[in-house]
């Protein structure tokens, strides 16, 4: 075959192979890239605020969990200290950076699809249709995911649970496609395979410094990969593999915890602190939290598509390799479960883990229909069908995304004068997040105290610190570390229903409680902060006044701060003593 007439059927394979992706991309593609922009010009909401804190303190040579008090393990820290060095100190670039790694963990997982249900050819992948097959998935995974992405608002996205979908997707992706290669002698034992696996279990453990829950997604995938019958790779070989990538994902954050914080005290707080006092903090039952509205429609969506998934890989019409994929969902919500918090974005892995699945159902049928359908049968529309009809959801809930319908989305908001406004942070405003305050107390701090000089905070917005370039008096910059009343008090169902504390652990509640006050009274004597921060209204407080609350509370700190210091300012709420002449 003459060589123009190959490279013309080679470009005709190509745009071929990729006109099913794009049919379940393009009709949302405007309005996933348009959410995406204006998503970008989000300001930080208050848990982005507390780990933008955390982050810095860490870089400045605060030793996390005993200089810095949190009860999060140091993988988003870690993420926040690589975004500040990429000049994520700026909200926009922050958002920025987010939505630019995000995107691309969607656009890899969607790129390892093709191939779920066909077997492994040695150098497929160097063909133009292998090429444009994955490039085109790629874009549709980026469509589809990001629109189930921006659906949360900016207080959701750029948190915890999101950052973790990164590895969870690029997991789930690169596992699939080495266990894709095992099926095939040729590869099974190859470098390549060896080196997806290990990556793929680097990925999936890394998470568990992030949140030990994570930990119940590498075992499920791991189970997947023992399951795999059709594998070339024995079966001790693949777990070791496996194993060995996972460890390597755990030395990451391990050496950053090594580094910049205190390991010991990360194993008290992590292991200890947590379950004996902040687990009864905001606590909900399952039947709660599989019984939220604003969930509902999510779990049952995610139930009936993870049974669908399960029942192809039972019938063997799905290889076992999509095992862990079928599962995805169905281990987020029981994540989400033993959490115990149900908070919006604790559900990231779920509406990640049931949109991956419905764009895996449609690669599914294109290859099932290419290779069992005649081409004249009606059959062959069904996977065109699935894909627009994916397409159209997308397309219609990307319109209705806060992005899309709020007042800031706005070229004007390209202006950085216009995003530190008082008329931008103002539409940001929820109940007890006042991100304009915030902004006027970090430059009422930097105006008025030395750089090297310290402020102690008491209220849940220590990104006040962050603006203001002032790091803390004490490790404790939440509230609850001296106020238990709500750890106390634990569920707010009655007794015996919900989550609350015996009157042992109420003890140990008191005594950690009270061994925290001594701690900052201590350490404020030998080196008294410039200034104190009391933020009326934050969460958890027991008095709305933050000052009185924390006289009701800390009685012996309280004295000496009011012996020593002058309430100077007060920004709707937001009020600062400085120490007196």
């Amino acid at each position: 075959m003459r060589p123009r007439v190959r490279l013309v059927l080679e470009l005709r394979r190509a745009l071929r192979a990729a006109a099913p992706p794009l049919l379940a991309a393009l009709p949302a593609l405007y309005w996933a890239v348009e959410a995406t922009r204006r998503a970008s010009y989000a300001p930080l909401g208050r848990d982005q605020g507390i780990f933008q804190y955390v982050a810095w303190a860490w870089l400045r040579g605060e030793r996390g969990y005993a200089e810095v008090r949190d009860v999060n393990g140091p993988l988003t820290p870690m993420i926040h200290m690589i975004f500040l060095g990429l000049g994520g100190r700026d909200e926009h670039r922050f958002r920025v950076l987010d939505l630019a790694v995000t995107g691309a963990s969607f656009a890899l997982v969607g790129a390892c699809l093709p191939g779920i249900c066909r077997p492994y050819a040695a150098g497929g992948w160097r063909t133009a249709r292998e090429v444009s097959e994955r490039a085109g998935w790629a874009i549709a995974a980026w469509v589809v995911l990001t629109g189930q992405y921006l659906q949360y608002i900016f207080w959701d996205t750029a948190q915890r649970e999101s950052f973790f979908d990164w590895f969870l997707a690029g997991s789930v992706g690169l596992t699939m496609m080495a266990q894709r290669r095992m099926a095939a002698a040729s590869a099974a034992r190859g470098h390549a395979t060896s080196l997806l696996l290990a990556t793929g279990g680097a990925l999936s453990a890394i998470t568990w410094l992030g949140k030990p829950t994570y930990a119940a997604f590498t075992l499920v995938q791991a189970a997947a990969l023992l399951a795999d019958d059709d594998s070339r790779m024995p079966r001790p070989r693949r777990l070791a593999v496996f194993a060995g990538g996972a460890l390597l994902g755990l030395a990451i954050p391990a050496a950053v915890l090594w580094a910049y914080a205190d390991p010991a005290a990360f194993a008290r707080v992590y292991f200890v602190d947590v379950p004996a006092m902040y687990r009864f903090i905001w606590p909900r039952t399952p039947w709660e939290i599989l019984t939220l509205e604003s969930q509902r429609g999510t779990l049952l969506l995610s139930a009936v598509t993870s049974t669908v998934m399960l029942g192809l890989v039972l019938r063997r019409w799905m290889p076992r390799r999509a095992l862990s994929l079928a599962l995805l969902p169905l281990v987020a919500v029981a994540s989400v479960v033993a959490q115990a918090k149900g908070f919006p974005y604790h559900f990231h892995p779920v509406t990640l883990g049931l949109h991956l699945q419905w764009l895996a159902i449609v690669v599914f049928a294109w290859e099932k229909v290419r290779t069992r359908v005649p081409p004249t049968s009606g059959w062959r529309l069904v996977p065109a069908l699935a894909g627009g009809a994916l397409a159209l959801r997308v397309a219609l809930a990307l319109q209705h995304a806060s992005y899309m319908t709020a007042p800031w989305g706005v070229d004007a908001i390209r202006t950085e004068a216009y995003r530190e406004s008082e008329a931008h942070l103002a539409i940001f405003r929820i109940t007890d997040f006042r991100p304009w305050s915030v902004r006027q107390v970090a430059r009422y701090l930097r105006d008025r105290t030395g750089p090297d000089e310290r402020v102690q905070i008491y209220g849940m917005d220590p990104y006040i610190l962050f603006l203001a370039e002032r790091l803390g008096a004490t490790p404790y910059i939440y509230d609850y570390d001296l106020n238990a009343d709500h750890a106390l008090a634990g569920s707010h169902l009655d007794p015996p229903a919900g989550l609350h504390p015996t009157p042992r652990e109420a003890g140990v509640i008191r005594d950690l409680r009270d061994a925290h006050e001594r701690d900052l009274v201590a350490r404020m004597r030998a080196r008294p902060p410039a200034a104190v921060v009391f933020l009326d209204g934050s969460p958890l407080l027991t008095i709305e006044d933050a000052a009185r609350d924390f006289e009701l509370h800390s009685p012996e700190a309280w004295a000496w701060i009011r012996a020593n210091y002058t309430e100077t300012a007060s920004f709707q709420g937001y009020r600062v003593w400085l120490r007196s002449p």
